[in-house]
């Protein structure tokens, strides 16, 4: 029964939505469906976490609901390791429909800004060969990694399979009395100057700038310096192969994290 799924599943992925994207974009799905199944789990605990090359990223995207149509406009990264940034990734797609007044008014992203940028299969394909076999790291992780999972899910029942660390999980354990984890009161709270919000380049550098802040943190507070100790301390801020849980109190804070 299990192989019959299998190959029914295939077939629909394989025909019916994969029939509705260009040649290109079957090119880089072909490209990202490498990527993920030359994946081999990086995951050694007896890694410094000041010696891990992390990819910090953020996404922008039309509103909030993944699920109701809201699509991606622009993917920003940085890699950081030893505190320092090595390298930097930034995209923005064509989410294929209007993007709303309100986020454009947000994110300084226009219609006519995406009209012939890459699609997000296209875009999505670059970031991953970016990211390739590194550990990811985002502010609110869940959100992000729904809607970038979301497109290869449609097409092809596949999803990222790199490791992911939350950031706001982390503050959750490392400031637990402060009254928000909201992003522009952790980047204050750390002195981190802010600098273009909504921009997900932007946004992944200040989130970058403030997980340095948090690996500085978890050795002085806590003596964790490795990856295995993160790991088994705290849990829940690893967000790999997690359930996309998306509660409608957290809807106000996206777009003011």
């Amino acid at each position: 029964m299990d192989g019959l799924k299998k190959f029914l599943r295939s077939i629909f992925h394989s025909n019916a939505y994969t029939a509705d994207i260009s040649d290109n974009e079957k090119e880089c799905l072909v490209r990202i469906k490498e990527i993920i199944s030359n994946y081999r789990s990086i995951y050694d605990p007896s890694l410094l976490l000041k010696e891990i090359e992390f990819v910090i990223f953020d996404t922008e995207t039309t509103g909030f609901h993944a699920y109701a149509g809201d699509k991606v406009i622009s993917i920003g990264a940085v890699k950081i390791k030893n505190g320092k940034t090595t390298d930097r990734f930034h995209q923005l797609i064509n989410p294929k429909r209007q993007i709303p007044m309100e986020i454009e008014g947000l994110t300084g992203i226009s219609n006519r800004d995406v009209e012939n940028k890459p699609s997000i299969l296209e875009g999505l394909c670059s970031f991953l060969i970016f990211a390739e076999q590194h550990f990811l790291v985002a502010y609110y992780a869940d959100f992000d990694i729904h809607f970038l999972n979301l497109p290869l899910q449609k097409l092809a029942s596949i999803q990222i399979p790199f490791p992911i660390l939350d950031i706001m999980m982390l503050s959750y354990h490392l400031n637990p009395n402060i009254p928000s984890q909201k992003l522009d009161v952790l980047l204050k709270k750390y002195h981190i100057e802010i600098i273009g919000r909504h921009n997900a380049l932007e946004d992944a550098i200040m989130t970058a700038k403030l997980f340095n802040e948090f690996i500085m943190q978890l050795e002085e507070e806590r003596g964790i310096t490795r990856i295995g100790g993160l790991k088994n301390s705290m849990p829940s801020i690893c967000r790999q192969n997690k359930p996309y849980i998306f509660k409608k109190a957290d809807i106000h804070s996206i777009y003011n994290k």
